[in-house]
């Protein structure tokens, strides 16, 4: 008697056993997202103008990447349909029909990539960077090519020099490479040259060199202060009053006051103060050479002031890490009075209106020194936010 005949099509007729197809189904669902975030990251390490660390380079990123996916997690699917086709239903998972089809799009074209994407900028591995920030690092180094021994040529050649001008100029040069591996010969002195604190101009220098990298220098700053311990040899108080301090502070915060007490608009009397507070750091900065070294201050009793100062001068307008880092620093008894109240200096700097209380209740503090710094964390907290008020 014959057999019944097969009523499925050529196509459909099984070529073997049961499949379950969870491999193929992997594959087609992580390899278009793998593949265009290694293009873009590629792509951002060619391009000096494309910064992942911003919010519009990392928004760009994020919509290339779905849109790479999609076009790939479609192509992949049209190459394997044909195979799969063949198998039918003798496969569970990855089928030709079009309601898998259309969930392994939306999956790996959108689902997948956008979970990746957010894991990459939001998750903080060892040495506060994202994954996305040590991927294009990575990057970016390796394209560098001769780049990376040359800055390490000449931060060898400043810990070397005998001579603090030329320390100072090279310095400078490191500053203006504005690569990661500049950076890290700059966060290299700090860490392994003794000199690089004592001399003022050198420090003034390496202050303003690490502050020009942003958040760049953010993260490895806040690890170096961590290391620190309150109360050790490298957490003195904060360094003696250098030149302008002996000389030309109290002039300058007089001159404050009687801008304040002028009858001007609110507006005028910001502009005015922000006038004599930016001579006054002129005039720091150009005494700063003058600047003498205690016999008393031992090698790095200088660097939590310093790394303070220098979050001081970074051109960061908004950022909880450093926020949250000043609160903390600034709450902690352990720390000297002088530490305490550069913390003050950089809430006042990246706080907000909630930061007031918090700031007033530093004048009821024992410590005159204390005192006076939330006193003038006070006033440049309040015209940061009188500027910023409507119709200011």
């Amino acid at each position: 008697m014959p057999s019944p005949p097969d009523d499925r099509s050529p196509k459909e007729a099984p070529s073997g056993g049961f499949k379950l197809g969870l491999v193929g189904l992997l594959l087609e669902l992580l390899l278009p997202v793998l593949v265009s975030a290694t293009l873009l990251l590629l792509l951002a390490g060619y391009t000096s103008r494309w910064d992942l660390r911003t919010p519009l380079g990392s928004g760009a990123f994020a919509f290339l990447l779905v849109v790479l996916s999609v076009l790939l997690s479609h192509r992949l699917d049209l190459i394997t349909l044909a195979r799969r086709r063949r198998i039918g239903r003798r496969q569970l998972l990855n089928r030709a029909t079009a309601v898998p089809r259309l969930v392994k799009l939306f999956l790996g074209g959108l689902a997948i990539p956008i979970a990746a994407f957010v894991g990459a900028t939001v998750l903080e591995l060892p040495g506060h960077q994202t994954p996305m920030a040590q991927a294009s690092q990575a990057i970016r180094s390796t394209l560098a090519g001769p780049e990376s021994p040359r800055a390490e040529q000449l931060g060898d050649a400043v810990r070397r020099a005998a001579d603090p001008a030329a320390r100072v100029q090279g310095i400078l040069a490191l500053q203006s490479a504005a690569s990661s591996q500049a950076l890290d010969q700059l966060v290299r002195i700090l860490s392994e040259d003794p000199q690089a604190l004592k001399d003022g101009g050198e420090s003034a220098a390496l202050s303003r060199a690490l502050a020009s990298y942003g958040v760049l220098a953010k993260g490895r700053l806040m690890e170096r202060f961590r290391q620190l311990s309150p109360g050790g040899p490298e957490a003195e108080a904060e360094p003696p009053k250098d030149v302008f301090d002996r000389y030309f502070s109290a002039s300058f915060e007089g001159l404050e006051r009687e801008v304040e007490s002028r009858s001007l608009d609110p507006a005028v009397q910001v502009r005015e103060r922000e006038r004599v507070r930016a001579a006054a750091a002129s005039l720091r900065d150009a005494l700063s050479r003058f600047e003498g070294e205690s016999p008393a201050d031992r090698d790095g009793s200088r660097l939590p002031s310093f790394i303070l100062q220098t979050f001081l001068q970074m051109s960061l307008k908004q950022d909880a890490d450093v926020l949250a880092f000043a609160r903390r620093t600034a709450a902690d008894a352990a720390w000297s009075d002088g530490v305490r109240g550069q913390a003050l200096l950089l809430i006042a700097k990246l706080g907000g209106k909630d930061d007031l209380d918090e700031l007033y209740g530093y004048l009821g503090r024992p410590s005159a020194r204390l005192q006076a710094r939330a006193m003038e964390a006070i006033a440049t907290l309040q015209s940061r936010l009188s500027a910023s008020a409507p119709g200011s």
